[in-house]
């Protein structure tokens, strides 16, 4: 039979089978109680070392099943006396991890929940929700998403997701509805091809992760798709400024006057550093500005500084996209990520947009152009002289990952979360190359923190040769001629579908 003609045939019998249970496809619905970190499922788990014999460590799925957070208490004592042994202490709501340090059990590890808690009784923790609670593990401070607990005897817990744990403390770690395994001999590793097949991908919009040095993408999802990119946009004004700059157009050491619309912006809901129309503020601050916290107002400043309005900048931003080579995809609204609305009388929410391959093209060139720009993004905190101001960087994966120097995040409703990552490793070469990882449109924190890291990881283990290079796909079968007789619409093919049903009984 024709494939296009088999595949007609399953759609319109599956569309039947739909409208005929639909009305039993949808029961009373229940009543749900309030979502919080005691409302969750919490399961005791078996867990084996190098193939010993199973303890039990407490795990919470936080919100959906499978998403399990561990206890470190239980994993800390499974651990005890082997080569990935840690100490564990606790401290004014911060969790405290020395590698290599023995253990000291404070009571209840390796017990798992209480029946009583399982049956829905107390087991207190400290928040409804995930907190980045600081973890200061050796001499680096993380920021991983994670809970805080008390046991029934008042001892304080902290619970990890088994995937940052397992990247953090580079474990060979396995973990199933049948228990954990883990293996000290061996280092955590990341097979995307298995992932994908998982559904890894279904979490974003799309994603890339490559090597800015050679060009070479790694792995991509829906890498031509164009998607909002929120103030990822930030990354196209700051190779604006900078070209500028190097062309005479403004200098790195002006003083900018705050304009008007800058002082709205930074006093409404998307403001992030107070301004005054009128005030003076440097470049080299409005810059730190706008690449560390994401200053929205940092950003329109120094467009409107060089072009004398942002429609003239955001003109210079899509010419400069078709100059580096960008696709049509690539469209430019405003100079920061905003939303915003069209001035018309069915006014439409637009935001700038662009496809994961063109923003690996962007910062490629971003980062060969000027270099420098990673001395802004690689900074934690700042302080901002001009603008009275301190500000932190949004991008967690400069605490969790080591080489990280950048670059950005971004957020808007449509977006969801994104982040453009960049870091820099030793490769199979001995040169330091530069690994490009970006995601658009996770859910939420936790995951956009999760997914860029394990995308990160992947591209570091094909920069060092750890890892095979994805399998190039099957070509699709070729369809066969299309057969005379096979209607178009759709009343006529469930006709045709019920005809054959029925000669086929």
């Amino acid at each position: 039979m024709h494939v296009t003609t088999r595949r007609k045939i399953r759609q319109a019998a599956a569309l039947l089978l739909v409208l005929l249970l639909l009305p039993l496809s949808f029961p009373a619905e229940a009543a749900q109680p309030e979502k919080t970190a005691a409302h969750s499922l919490l399961e005791n788990l078996p867990f084996s070392v190098d193939g010993g014999e199973a303890l039990t460590v407490k795990t919470l799925h936080y919100s959906y099943g499978n998403n399990r957070y561990v206890s470190l208490r239980d994993v800390a004592y499974a651990l005890s006396g082997t080569v990935k042994s840690f100490s564990l202490t606790f401290q004014d709501g911060s969790v405290y991890i020395t590698t290599g340090a023995p253990y000291t059990p404070a009571g209840g590890e390796g017990q798992g929940f209480p029946a009583q808690t399982q049956a829905g009784g107390p087991y207190v923790f400290t928040t409804a929700g995930i907190l980045a609670n600081p973890i200061f593990y050796n001499d680096r401070v993380l920021r991983y998403p994670n809970f805080l607990a008390v046991n029934p005897s008042g001892v304080t817990d902290c619970y990890l997701s088994v995937t940052d744990l397992a990247l953090i403390m580079d474990l060979d770690l396995h973990v199933s509805a049948d228990g954990m395994l883990l293996d000290t001999a061996g280092h955590f590793s990341i097979d995307l091809d298995a992932l994908e097949r998982e559904g890894f991908y279904c979490e974003v919009h799309s994603a890339l992760v490559g090597d800015a040095d050679t060009g070479e993408i790694y792995a991509a999802w829906e890498p031509d798709l164009s998607v909002p990119i929120a103030s990822t946009t930030k990354l196209m004004t700051v190779l604006c400024l900078l070209d500028a700059a190097a062309a005479g157009e403004m200098t790195l050491e002006d003083t900018v006057t705050i304009p008007a619309e800058a002082a709205v912006l930074s006093r409404s809901a998307d403001g992030v550093i107070p301004m005054t129309a009128g005030q003076s503020a440097s470049v080299a601050d409005l810059l730190r500005g706008m690449l560390l916290p994401s200053s929205n107002e940092c950003a329109l400043a120094l467009a409107v500084h060089l072009d004398g309005s942002e429609a003239a900048f955001v003109e210079r931003m899509n010419r400069k996209a078709r100059e580096i080579g960008l696709s049509d995809s690539a469209v430019f609204f405003n100079c920061h990520g905003l939303p915003i609305f069209t001035d018309t009388l069915a006014a439409t929410k637009v935001q700038n947009r662009m496809t994961a391959r063109d923003m690996f093209l962007l910062c490629s060139h971003l980062l060969h152009a000027w270099p420098e720009v990673t001395n802004i993004t690689s900074l934690k905190i700042a302080h901002l002289e001009t603008l009275n101001a301190d500000v932190g960087n949004s991008n967690p994966l400069l605490y969790n990952v080591p080489g990280v120097v950048g670059l950005k995040t971004g957020t808007t409703n449509m977006s969801g979360l994104c982040l453009v990552a960049a870091m820099e490793a030793e490769g199979a070469d001995g040169r330091t190359h530069t690994l490009l990882a970006m995601e658009f449109g996770a859910e939420d924190s936790p995951a956009r923190v999760t997914f860029s890291e394990e995308l990160l990881y992947y591209g570091l283990q094909r920069l060092r040769g750890e890892a095979p290079a994805d399998a190039a796909p099957e070509p699709e079968p070729a369809d066969e001629p299309e057969p005379a007789g096979i209607p178009d619409n759709a009343e006529d093919l469930m006709q045709l579908v019920l005809r054959r049903l029925r000669e086929s009984e």
